[in-house]
């Protein structure tokens, strides 16, 4: 792509040495300063790179040796400037830019959509160190600002379109996520990714589970979900206990995590983290301290009274731990 790039940019430039060494050459023949016409167009190719040959006799020919070294420099100047500005001018030629980019990375995500959704899992993969490259279709899109604001390249287009998914080097990605609000178009683009690669990882949002379900079977898609599905367990147990702040599903069951804060009298109090574990049965994955949020703490670690905890537990276990605080 860098090389491909760069020749379009010197067409221009090249083109007119060209003309010049050519024009050059006829004046040098003509003076008969040169005995051949490619000895002449060799000898005004090296005066354009700035090789002083002597002066000839013929006034007009000692004008083309003394311009061709100054028109070598505009040219190679021209070159340069030109170069330069198609290829690095990013805000100018952002699609090209991002299209260069791609095509030397490896490993890297593509993300189609950069809706809620979308820029949530964003967010998520830069916190982890993923380089990720995002397709999105509305350029009003109000996450897309806040996306480069982060660093991160993203594409105004429609994943679906033809080429869209090898500009961003499909072939060399580790996965692609498709997370637009449309359930026609993520199976659209799903399909195109299969067909343009048969080996990558591919997660699709979906908002039927049934469709999901069968999507997967079908093309071969490693996780198709769907968001109603991953959110309902949340909503539900939320409404039911505030401290819920997550949920997971371990086969049939349902994992909770629960954010609690014991007080003074609570089971919990002046205990540590691996007899709270023994006692009740369930996980401490966090602790916060002076420092923030730590995970996992210690087995040894005393919970205080008033300090947060985070503990994973079954959901039908949730009113046990009405006391902890």
């Amino acid at each position: 792509m860098f090389f491909t790039h760069g020749l379009r940019a010197l067409i221009g430039p090249t083109l007119a040495m060209v003309v010049t060494c050519a024009l050059a050459a006829a004046v040098l023949k003509n003076a008969r300063v040169a005995a051949s016409w490619p000895v002449a167009f060799y000898q005004s190719y090296q005066m354009l790179m700035g090789d002083f040959l002597g002066l000839p006799a013929s006034p007009v020919a000692q004008v083309v040796t003394v311009l061709m070294p100054l028109l070598g420099i505009l040219f190679v100047a021209e070159g340069v400037i030109k170069l330069g500005f198609s290829t690095f001018r990013k805000k100018g030629n952002l699609g090209v830019w991002i299209r260069m980019l791609a095509s030397t990375s490896r490993q890297h995500v593509i993300l189609c959509g950069l809706g809620t959704v979308g820029y949530r899992v964003l967010e998520e993969l830069l916190a982890v160190g993923e380089q990720v490259f995002v397709i999105e279709r509305a350029a009003d899109n109000e996450f897309v600002a806040l996306a480069r604001s982060k660093g991160v390249e993203v594409l105004i287009a429609d994943a679906r379109a033809e080429n869209q998914l090898r500009n961003l080097n499909l072939g060399s990605a580790r996965s692609i996520i498709i997370a637009t609000n449309d359930d026609l178009a993520n199976l659209e683009i799903a399909m195109d990714v299969r067909e343009l690669n048969s080996r990558i990882p591919i997660v699709l949002r979906l908002f039927d589970q049934r469709l999901a379900d069968k999507v997967g079977h079908l093309i071969g898609i490693e996780l198709s979900v769907s968001t109603s599905k991953l959110a309902a367990p949340l909503f539900a147990s939320a409404a039911l206990d505030k401290r819920v702040v997550g949920t997971h599903r371990l086969g049939d069951q349902l994992l909770v995590v629960l954010e609690v804060s014991p007080g003074p009298g609570s089971p919990l109090t002046g205990r540590t983290v691996g007899e709270i574990a023994a006692a009740h049965c369930i996980s401490v994955v966090g602790a916060k301290g002076d420092n923030g949020w730590e995970l996992h703490p210690a087995p040894g670690r005393s919970i205080l009274a008033g300090q947060k905890l985070q503990v994973l537990l079954p959901g039908s276990r949730v009113r046990e731990t009405l006391d902890w605080g």
